[in-house]
């Protein structure tokens, strides 16, 4: 390994700029490459984003709530139509539907490195990470008392996440929400650690309509 490891942020089917992302970044096959989640649904390009994940030996790739979902009907034999892009997922892949879902069902929930821990949405601080449920672990993002779950976090360790798409990342020192809502006509990020360098590249257009969105708190950040 090159020492680098490359996270990056919500990809949702949108191939083109993952691809850019790639090139940004100057990816090699000696980086650790890791996926923050939903790296398929709601965009124009599930079938090409999964073909290339299948293929690229060096990718990790957390559970996000979209493939969560799809896997829980998968493994109960039916389709989802819990959300309205689900059927355009399903058309998307086509043949390879049931090889892409037995791949989506190896991926874990977290990833952990030396200083890292990569996450989807989040979880509860006050617990341990053993006790929060894959609901938690691909949907969370604020606590009960209102607050974002990032800002009651207190350990050291680099907490990365997606999910909540923003317009720019959440950079806070033991931090790093990298959804910037690429699908939705954002960009998409990419951290490059141990160095923490945040590259981003623009969506080529927005996918979907998002009707508003929320500004990451930058209390604490470098």
């Amino acid at each position: 390994m090159s020492g680098r490891t490359i996270v990056f942020g919500d990809v949702h089917g949108c191939f083109q700029e993952l691809q850019d992302l790639l090139r940004a970044v100057k990816a090699q096959p000696s980086d650790r490459l890791i996926s923050v989640g939903d790296l398929i649904s709601k965009g124009p390009d599930s079938r090409s984003v999964i073909e290339w994940a299948m293929k690229t030996k060096n990718l990790e790739c957390v559970l996000g709530n979209h493939e969560l979902r799809l896997r829980k009907h998968w493994r109960a034999g039916t389709l989802s139509t819990e959300k309205s892009h689900d059927a355009e997922t399903y058309r998307q892949l086509g043949d390879l539907y049931e090889p892409a879902m037995r791949y989506i069902d190896q991926w874990p929930l977290t990833i952990s490195g030396p200083v890292f821990l990569v996450v989807h949405a989040g979880f509860d601080p006050s617990e341990g990470l053993e006790w929060q449920t894959a609901a938690q672990l691909t949907g969370l993002r604020r606590l009960e008392d209102g607050r974002p779950w990032y800002e009651a976090y207190r350990e050291r360790t680099l907490a990365v996440f997606g999910h909540w798409a923003k317009r720019q990342p959440v950079l806070r020192p033991n931090a790093v929400g990298l959804d910037t809502g690429c699908v939705y006509g954002g960009s998409l990020t990419a951290l490059i650690l141990p160095e923490r360098i945040l590259l981003s590249v623009p969506a080529r257009r927005a996918y979907v309509e998002k009707k508003s969105w929320e500004e990451p708190a930058l209390a604490g950040a470098r």
